[in-house]
């Protein structure tokens, strides 16, 4: 896989995730600037060599997004990331998110996941595919975990949700 489909992938991904506000009708001044946040923040992701071991994984349990209240522990969770005095703004551009109010374009598959321990949630995670250069690139985004070793946990739970050959993180 060639560097220029990877760096292809990182920006529909950066695409989708800035159309949330961009194509607000009405975006707020914190989304705006959240998503500035959310930017300067991110790294080019590279390929994965080897899979993480799942580890101690059975001391949490994973969602898969699916409705409002699982986004907005994600938005919440995710937006803890952040130093507090910027995590407000993280919070409302990341409350923009919707996996169903803007269509998402041909070749391209979101997923976000939570990981909740004892009813709270602990971890976060992006699962975002393309197609690049005729083959299906899958990224890890957006992992974080209240510590590391349940960050580490959600990044194992995602490499196991795929059996994509190119698998990349940020």
């Amino acid at each position: 896989m060639s560097d220029a489909a990877i760096l292809s992938h990182f920006h529909k991904k950066q695409f989708w995730m800035a159309s949330h506000v961009k194509n607000a009708q009405f975006p707020t001044p914190e989304s705006i600037q959240g998503l500035s946040l959310y930017k300067a923040s991110e790294k080019t992701p590279t390929i994965i060599e080897q899979r993480t071991n799942m580890g101690n994984s059975n001391d949490y349990t994973f969602y898969t997004v699916d409705c409002h209240p699982l986004m907005v522990r994600y938005a919440r969770t995710l937006a803890q990331k952040w130093p507090e005095s910027e995590s407000a703004s993280l919070l409302e551009f990341l409350s923009q998110l919707s996996l169903t109010d803007i269509p998402t374009p041909d070749g391209i598959n979101v997923s976000l996941h939570v990981a909740m321990q004892s009813g709270k949630p602990v971890a976060t995670g992006m699962i975002f595919s393309s197609l690049e250069e005729g083959e299906s690139v899958v990224g890890l985004y957006d992992i974080f975990g209240m510590n590391g070793e349940v960050a580490a946990a959600m990044r194992a739970y995602l490499e196991n949700q795929t059996d994509s050959e190119i698998l990349v993180c940020e």
